[in-house]
Formats: structure tokens, C-alpha cells, sequence
């Protein structure tokens, strides 16, 4: 194909993702997501894998050996083993209602607008150079399929085409929303399908070489003289180590990988499943690595190929058209997807750390403009967007030939791992402060900057160079170094106000907290409920300001009528505006509605305490109230069951004339026997709650415990024999006379349920039940055994709960499965212990230990 069918089909193809994006957002509209799975989420986490995947591991292959697999085995350990670190700033990012990196750091450091302006510049300074390489990779890509040399003069240049379709379609599907926390549905499903082309891709190409081309390696003796660099011979396993380690820290920090992974998930538990399904994808996407650079290095080396062009070079070589047009478009969707996330997360940075707060420090800016600031901050994104991608183009012109894949996207790496110590000690550690977060990310970048760039400008950097490292990873080892060092010594040195306090526990605890934030957010000074409403006007309309604000005041029981709002109401109004202009502007735009008074540290612990507390009693009545629903459903079935057999009955007796006397008499000792049942359940459910309740009355007095197990024989004899089991008491082992304070009639009733509970689970003509008295020098003991059954321990702490039953087919007889909770009532208000030993298959044994009386 010539130069411009290929360009008009990339722009096709362009056309094409919108389209899937048009219409994931229609089913979005129908409550229909299509990203909110697993898999979708972990495809969109493969933004990670960008033109440097796809072209430039290949091409490194042959100078640099096994070493490239650092850069993949790294992210790919953080989902594997630190995935609950990711559900952590998940769920920080949701309750803050966080958009981008910088905003993170900032909201942590109690909304510091220098710490997010210093994350967005430093972002930019990383991103721009990234772009220009994606766009270097699309232009080469380009002009290699094509057969064509680049024009040099840029508008008759037609990959320039492909860059305006490009820099159009973000501008599109990008900024269309005020509410930057609002998911963008179409963006992140064609991330998602984009993925799947360059896999697909890559897969063709590399199972084409492989086994169509060679039938597999051993009819390609060519091949088998060239052997690649180890990695001792490639700087060693300092090198390795400290890029591998780089890579993993650095995967999260990526403005375009933060945003897929943290701001645009659905439900945290898609984590879960990601985890084993983003390192699938890496595996495969890496799985033809070697054998490609190998053959290209064979094959194309002596063409003078750019050996981050020999994907496509292969199959262009083997004159396999329909393969290079496939691997093109492979290449095209690595490049553009992330292109299309890393501007628009920059974008959104500057526009929330750099452009909002100057102009809503400008006297009269925020009164003059306040209703239209939602589309003032749009526009001011679509303007990022715009100049980003003309300065990824500009430095992708200027540089075409100096730079290669790898080497621009290792420094990207070094310098945007400057805030990973800031975000992970900070949630984490709760005296990471704002002045040592500043101190470790400017001093962390000063010092990459200055060893990965200085040499360029022939200043020499070698009196910090470690022997055996490269300048990549020496840069990371110092910078990195510094940073965390800087952030601990002045962390421990400042001083926390009561807003950064109260900024770190909620992070540092936030699963604690996350339940109760408006209680523990803390806020305090006057604001007008009138201007709050104009604040919020302006961003969503009048109509979805008074729905938000009444949904907050209902869920919070907050009056709306009054003159001043409440804290909680201000916080909230905070959060909202967070989404559209991030928690800096934010901040701006309610101290120019409000006067904010300062909050001392004593006040932070007394509230977030406060909140703790008001959290555990809020689970604890939950809990209550589900028990007493199922307490009251569970009666309900136990008395019915016995009413309903005394109707029937009563009704074949009345309805039939006819009936023998000798079945009137079975129905009439059957209808005794359920009356009996009945009764006995009601008794007990009162019983229960009066025990419960503490309205029981105990008589109290010395007693002997072998005279309470004699007198519950005297009930239980006739049972025992009719149900065929063999009941043995031992006494022996209890030596002494002494005696325990107790309730004689209700200690009677308690090994009665014991005892009738061990009849239900053993075996007729089988069943043996031991009681056993003993002492120790505090307390008198009982066991009472059986050889039923058993219980599963899994059961043991459930089967004092009232009705709870354990599932046995071969228990014999029905029960209301109150008796147990009964003894257990009784026995704690003997200030005593009854806990259960038991196992399937080797019967029950319940020990009883009630304290010895005390003699005067």
C-alpha cells in the first residue's frame, strides 16, 4: 500500500475506537458497564506496555541479553504480591475522590499545593519525552511500512496527519466531563481492546518467525551462533537488580497507569482476579522476545535497520504483507493507547495543580467566573491536551536519531520513582509530613536529573558513580536513596498540624474510617450555605446542586435551611469540587467561600477516636439487629411447626366422624406431645431473654456440685434407658468437701440440656455418656462426654448461639437449639467457663469450670 492509503486506514482505525468508545459509553447510559470486570481491568493495566514493549525489548535483545525481562518482572510482582497495597490507594483515591497522582500525594500531605505542583512539573518533565517516543515509534512505523523517508518539513510529513488524528480523538473522548472521577467508560474500554490488538499482534509475529518461518529452531542453524549477552557480562546483577526493583516502584507512579489502575477501576475486588490475569499478559506479551531479536539481529542487522524496527522488519523481509500491515496497526495501538492516557492524565494535572490555583489566587477571578468555572477548567484541559501533544511532537522531531526506546523510557522511570517514597510511607506511616514529602521528591529528582543529564552537556558525574553500575541505574540508586532519607530525617524533625494529623490517619487507617469519613474528616470555621450552592453550581447546574446537597443533609441529618453550613456539609462540598478541579483547587475555591479556623492535634485524636468509636458501636447494632431478625424469624418457624400439626389434627378430628378411637387417641397424644413442645419453646425463649436481659432472679447459696449431677440423673434415668444409652458418673477425682455458690435448680437444668444433647448424638444400644467431677485449687470442673457423632470444630463457637444447630443426618431427635444457648447464659452468671472439644466422628465432650466458694 502507498503512503496515504496507510495513513487514511490509521486514521480508520482511529474511527473505529471510537466508535467501540461510542458505544461503551451508550451502554454505559443503560447501566450496562463494560469495564467494570476483571478482565477489562487488567487489559487497561497493559497501558503499561507501551512502543517500548512492543518494539523496543526486541531491539535490545542483542546488547543487552535477558536484561529487558526487569522491566516486566517487576509491575508483575507488585500485582502478584502487593495487590493489597493497590486496593489501598484505591480505596483512598474513591473516598477523596482522587483523579491523578498528584493529587494523591497533595490530599496525603494535608492538600499541599506545592507538593502537587512539584508531582505535576516533574510528571510533565518525564511525560513529554515519553510521548515524543511513542510518536517517534508511530512516524518510524510508518515510513518503514511504507517504504518512505520522512519529509523534512513537518506538514508534509504525512505520520503529521496521523498526529492531529490523534491529538483529535483525545481531545474527543477525553475532557468531555466537568467530573474527572467519573469513569471514562469509552476511553478505557478501547485501552482495553487496544491491548488485546498489540498482543494479538505480537503473538502473530512471533509464532510466524518461529515456527512458520523456521519450523522451530532447530532448522534454523543461522540462528545458533549468535548467543546473547548475560547478564553478568551486561553490568552485572547490581544492574538487574536495581532496575528490576526500579520498574516495580516506578509501574504505579506512571501518571497513565495510576489513572487506569486507581482512579478508573470499578470494584476493588477486580484486583483480585487482575492479579494473575495482568502477569498472563505479560508473559505472553514477552513470549517471542528473544527468538524476534535473534532473527532480526540475523537477518536485518547488516541492513542498517534500527533494531527497534525489526518486529516490523521481519515479516516486511519475508514479503508477508498482510503480517506487517498486522503488526503495524500492533504497534500503532501500543504507541497510541499510551499516548492517549499519559496526555490526558498530564493534562488533568495541570489543570488542577498548575492553572486552576493561579487563577483562583487572582483577586476576583473565583466571583467574577464561579458559574462557569466547570467549563472554564474544561477548557483549560483541552489546551493541555493540545500543547502536550505538540511538545511530544516537537521533541520527537527534534531527536528522531539521538535517543532509542529503551533509553528515554529508563529515565522516564528514574524520575517518576521519585514519588514513590512519599506515597508509600505515606500511607503507611502516619509522621510522614509535608515538609519531608517535599524534601525527598525535590531532592530525589535534583539528583536524578543532574546524573542522567549533566553528562550531556559534557559535565562529569563520575565522582558519584558506583563501579559496575550503569548511569540508569546509579541515577536510581542515589536519587532514590536521598529521597527516602530526606523524607524520614525531616519527617521526624517538623511538626504535623491538625490538618496534616487528621489527613494521615484517614489514609494511614482508611479501611478503619472509610465507612465513617464525614465524621472524621475534620473542618471548622463559618461558610455560607448559599455560597456552597454557588460553588457547586457552577460545575453540575442548579437542579444536581440541591439533589447532592439534599442526599448529603439526609444521610446526615443536616438541615438545610439554615445560614451557615454544617462541617460536615463544607467537607463534603470539598470532596465534590475534588473531582472536578482536584483536592489543591479545591481547597482554593472553599477558603475563597469560607473562613477556616485552625485545628490543634488534641482535637484530631479526640474526633478520629470519637469516629472509631461511633464506627464500632454502628457494626456492633448492625450485628444486634441482623441477630434479633433472625432470633425472631427462627421463633417463628419453631412455633409454627407445632401449631400447625395441633390444627390438622384437630381438624381431621373434628371434620371426620368416622375415625377409630384408637387413632383419635394417637392424635390426641400426638396433639399433647406438640402442645408440650410448644410450651416448653416458649418457655425457653423466655428464659433466654430474661437471662439476657438480667431479669432472672438466682438464689444464690452453697451448694455441692456431685448433689445437682444426682438430682438431674433422677430426671434423666428413664430417658436414658428408653433411648438405649448407657449413662456413667464419676466422682472420684473430686477429693475435697468444697463447695460452689450457685443457683441449684438452674445448675440442675443445665446438665439436663447437656445430657439430652448428647442423647441426640450417639448411637442406640451404642451410646455412652460420661460425667466426671473434678477440681483444681480455683475451680470445680464437669465433663460431660459422649461417643456420638462429634462436631465439626469449624461449629464450635457457633453452637452456643441461640437456634443454631449443627447439621447431622443422624441426629435423632428435633430440638429449638436454645438448650445449649441456655447453659451458657447460666453458667457466665455462675461467673463461670463452658467451651466444647470435639471432632467428627469422636464424639462431643463439654467442660464446664464454675469457681470454687470463697471461705471467710
Amino acid at each position: 500500500m502507498g503512503v496515504w492509503e496507510i495513513a487514511f486506514l490509521s486514521i480508520a482505525y482511529l474511527g473505529i475506537l471510537f466508535l467501540l468508545a461510542f458505544w461503551a459509553e451508550k451502554k454505559k447510559a443503560q447501566n450496562k458497564s463494560l469495564i467494570n470486570n476483571p478482565l477489562i481491568y487488567a487489559l487497561s493495566l497493559a497501558i503499561y506496555c507501551s512502543a517500548w514493549t512492543f518494539y523496543g525489548s526486541v531491539g535490545q535483545i542483542t546488547s543487552n541479553g535477558l536484561s529487558f525481562l526487569s522491566v516486566y518482572l517487576g509491575p508483575t510482582l507488585v500485582m502478584i504480591l502487593a495487590w493489597g497495597f493497590v486496593r489501598k490507594m484505591v480505596r483512598i483515591a474513591k473516598i477523596h475522590n482522587i483523579t491523578n497522582i498528584a493529587d494523591f500525594i497533595s490530599t496525603r500531605y494535608g492538600k499541599d499545593s506545592r507538593i502537587g505542583l512539584g508531582v505535576t512539573l516533574i510528571s510533565l518533565f518525564a511525560g513529554i519525552p515519553y510521548i515524543g517516543l511513542q510518536l517517534k515509534a508511530i512516524g518510524q512505523s510508518f515510513d518503514l511500512i511504507t517504504q518512505s523517508t520522512p519529509s523534512a518539513t513537518f506538514y508534509q510529513d504525512p505520520s503529521f496527519l496521523l498526529f492531529i488524528s490523534l491529538t483529535l480523538f483525545i481531545l474527543v473522548l477525553g475532557p468531555r466531563k466537568f467530573d474527572s472521577s467519573e469513569k471514562h467508560e469509552g476511553m478505557i474500554f478501547t485501552i482495553a481492546m487496544e491491548s488485546i490488538i498489540k498482543l494479538l499482534a505480537f503473538l502473530a509475529v512471533g509464532i510466524y518467525i518461529s515456527y512458520q518461518i523456521y519450523q522451530g529452531w532447530e532448522a534454523a542453524p543461522q540462528l545458533k551462533n549468535i548467543s546473547l549477552p548475560s547478564i553478568e557480562t551486561n553490568g552485572g546483577y547490581g544492574n538487574w537488580f536495581i532496575q528490576f526493583i526500579l520498574c516495580g516502584i516506578a509501574f504505579l507512579f506512571l501518571p497513565r497507569v495510576f489513572h487506569v489502575a486507581v482512579v478508573e477501576i470499578g470494584e476493588e475486588e477486580n484486583l483480585k482476579q487482575a492479579s494473575w490475569i495482568f502477569p498472563l499478559y505479560m508473559l505472553l506479551i514477552n513470549l517471542f522476545v528473544i527468538p524476534l531479536g535473534i532473527a532480526g539481529y540475523a537477518l536485518l542487522n547488516s541492513s542498517g535497520l534500527n533494531s527497534d524496527l525489526y518486529v516490523l522488519g521481519l515479516p516486511i523481509y519475508f514479503h508477508s504483507k498482510l503480517l506487517a500491515f498486522i503488526v503495524y496497526f500492533g504497534g500503532f495501538s501500543a504507541a497510541s493507547g499510551m499516548v492517549i492516557m499519559e496526555t490526558m492524565a498530564i493534562s488533568s494535572m495541570i489543570s488542577n495543580n498548575l492553572i486552576m490555583p493561579l487563577l483562583l489566587r487572582q483577586k476576583g477571578f473565583f466571583s467574577d467566573n464561579q458559574n462557569q468555572l466547570g467549563s472554564i477548567n474544561q477548557n483549560i484541559r483541552r489546551s493541555m491536551i493540545v500543547a502536550i501533544m505538540l511538545l511530544g511532537y516537537i521533541h520527537y522531531r527534534e531527536t528522531e536519531s539521538l535517543v532509542n526506546l529503551v533509553s528515554v523510557g529508563m529515565t522516564s522511570f528514574v524520575i517518576v520513582a521519585q514519588f514513590a517514597p512519599a506515597t508509600i510511607l505515606g500511607i503507611y506511616w502516619k509522621k510522614a509530613s509535608r515538609q519531608g514529602a517535599l524534601a525527598g521528591i525535590l531532592i530525589g529528582f535534583s539528583i536524578s536529573a543532574a546524573l542522567l543529564f549533566l553528562p550531556t552537556f559534557g559535565i562529569s558525574t563520575d565522582a558519584f558513580r558506583i563501579e559496575g553500575l550503569n548511569p540508569v541505574s546509579n541515577a536510581a540508586y542515589w536519587s532514590i536513596t536521598f529521597n527516602l532519607l530526606a523524607l524520614y530525617a525531616v519527617s521526624i524533625i517538623s511538626k504535623q498540624n491538625g490538618k496534616d494529623a487528621n489527613q494521615s490517619y484517614l489514609f494511614v487507617d482508611v479501611f478503619e474510617y472509610s465507612k465513617n469519613i464525614e465524621n472524621s474528616t475534620i473542618w471548622r470555621g463559618k461558610a455560607r450555605l448559599r455560597d456552597l450552592r454557588q460553588a457547586l453550581t457552577g460545575f453540575i447546574g442548579k437542579i444536581n446542586t440541591e439533589q447532592r446537597l439534599k442526599q448529603i443533609a439526609k444521610a446526615n441529618n443536616l438541615s438545610l435551611s439554615e445560614i451557615y453550613a454544617d462541617p460536615i456539609l463544607v467537607t463534603q462540598t470539598e470532596k465534590i469540587l475534588a473531582g472536578f478541579v482536584g483536592s489543591t483547587s479545591a481547597r482554593l475555591i472553599i477558603a475563597a467561600i469560607s473562613k477556616e479556623e485552625q485545628i490543634g492535634m488534641s482535637e484530631v485524636i479526640h474526633l478520629l477516636q470519637k469516629s472509631r468509636d461511633l464506627q464500632a458501636s454502628n457494626a456492633e447494632l448492625v450485628k444486634i439487629d441482623a441477630q434479633k431478625n433472625e432470633f425472631l424469624t427462627t421463633v417463628t418457624h419453631e412455633i409454627r411447626s407445632p401449631i400447625t400439626s395441633i390444627r390438622s389434627l384437630s381438624e381431621i378430628m373434628v371434620d371426620h366422624d368416622d375415625i377409630s378411637p384408637e387413632e383419635r387417641k394417637a392424635f390426641l397424644e400426638t396433639i399433647i406431645q406438640e402442645s408440650d413442645r410448644l410450651s416448653r419453646l416458649v418457655n425457653q425463649v423466655l428464659d433466654l431473654e430474661k437471662l439476657a436481659a438480667g431479669k432472672v432472679n438466682f438464689d444464690m447459696r452453697p451448694i455441692d456440685l456431685g448433689a445437682v449431677i444426682e438430682k438431674a440423673m433422677l430426671n434423666f434415668t428413664a430417658i436414658a434407658q428408653q433411648n438405649q444409652v448407657d449413662i456413667q458418673v464419676d466422682v472420684s477425682q473430686k477429693r475435697t468437701h468444697r463447695q460452689i455458690e450457685g443457683d441449684f435448680e438452674k445448675l440442675v437444668q443445665v446438665i439436663i440440656n447437656l445430657l439430652s444433647n448428647a442423647i441426640k448424638n450417639v448411637e442406640p444400644s451404642k451410646g455412652l455418656i460420661q460425667i466426671r467431677l473434678y477440681e483444681n485449687a480455683t475451680h470445680i470442673c464437669m465433663d460431660v462426654e459422649d461417643n456420638g457423632f462429634g462436631i465439626d470444630p469449624k461449629f464450635h463457637d457457633q453452637i452456643f448461639e441461640k437456634f443454631k444447630q449443627v447439621d447431622n443426618p443422624n441426629r435423632k431427635i428435633d430440638s429449638s437449639g436454645l438448650g445449649l444457648s441456655i447453659s451458657k447464659k447460666i453458667i457466665e452468671m455462675h461467673k463461670g467457663t463452658i467451651h466444647l472439644e470435639s471432632s467428627l466422628g469422636h464424639g462431643a465432650k463439654f467442660i464446664l469450670k464454675l469457681p470454687i466458694q470463697k471461705t471467710a
